[in-house]
């Protein structure tokens, strides 16, 4: 159950991505990311609400510890994909990610049988596989793209292993407080570039073409409320205390975006790619075997 929890996951992550990409090709990515938090934070109020989610300090402070640490994470990665290569970027972030959970939950005392330890490692080579992606234009990896891409993946990582820690009953309080203060982080940061830079509220040095706002904010707010379905999804995952495995699937983002993209823009997959579904597929399936 909980490695088809972590799959499914993983998937509309990375369908909302997808979204997310979609609508940051027509407005500010900074525009999205705010547009998606506030959208994501709805539902989760909702459920906050309709669960009984225990509030107490310590769900409150770790809330927006994880909420630091994926808007730094977001950044970072957006940052080195601006300098660095995308078939470099990518799989170093992921398999980051997915390295941190795994080990954090084993140094927790989470334990696997043989076969459980082989598919967790497999999991981990098909995070990293699934980001190689074509590139069209050669690109030297440069160390602040390395650093970049390293942060974004602690970052990442980090985000699974704290919510991992929010108490059980505090449920998805911690995941409200995270995505309105990823919202607020955004908001400041949209204001401060309009008054320091003079930027547009639309969150860059020109307003976008007006046909391509409203598609832009309806992709980014599809990507919010996928968003809020895969950390829903994540957060309890992680409540049934297996960080190892519920992080690791979780970094198998990539594979939502790769399967849109295979079959809504019938674009073709590396043969790179095409292992690294397989092996993300048979890895799961002998992660719950084991």
């Amino acid at each position: 159950m909980i490695v088809l929890v972590g799959l499914a996951s993983a998937v509309v992550y990375g369908v909302s991505d997808f979204f997310g990409g979609l609508g940051s090709r027509r407005v500010s990515p900074l525009l999205v990311s705010f547009v998606s938090f506030g959208a994501a934070a709805v539902p989760v109020a909702v459920l906050t609400l309709a669960v009984g989610s225990v509030w107490s300090a310590e769900a409150v402070w770790l809330g927006l510890a994880a909420g630091l640490a994926g808007a730094v994470a977001i950044w970072a990665f957006y940052a080195a994909l601006a300098i660095g290569p995308m078939s470099v970027i990518s799989p170093t972030t992921a398999a980051v990610a997915a390295l941190i959970p795994a080990v954090g939950g084993i140094l927790q005392g989470e334990r696997f049988s043989p076969l459980g330890y082989v598919a967790l490692g497999a999991l981990v080579v098909a995070a990293v596989l699934l980001g190689v992606t074509r590139e069209r234009q050669g690109g030297r990896v440069g160390t602040r793209a390395v650093v970049l891409a390293l942060a974004s993946g602690v970052g990442f990582g980090g985000y699974n292993v704290i919510m991992e820690w929010t108490p059980p009953e505090s449920e998805y309080a911690p995941l409200l407080v995270d995505l309105v203060g990823g919202a607020a982080l955004f908001a400041v940061v949209l204001a401060v570039l309009r008054l320091v830079r003079g930027d547009s509220w639309w969150g860059g040095a020109a307003a976008p073409p007006v046909e391509a706002r409203h598609p832009g904010l309806l992709f980014a707010l599809a990507a919010g409320l996928l968003m809020a379905v895969a950390n829903v999804l994540l957060v309890w995952g992680l409540h049934q205390g297996e960080l190892a495995i519920m992080g690791v699937l979780a970094s198998l983002y990539p594979l939502g975006t790769v399967l849109l993209a295979l079959t809504v823009l019938r674009e073709r997959l590396t043969p790179v790619q095409v292992v690294g579904v397989a092996l993300a597929l048979a890895a799961s399936a002998a992660l719950a075997w084991g």
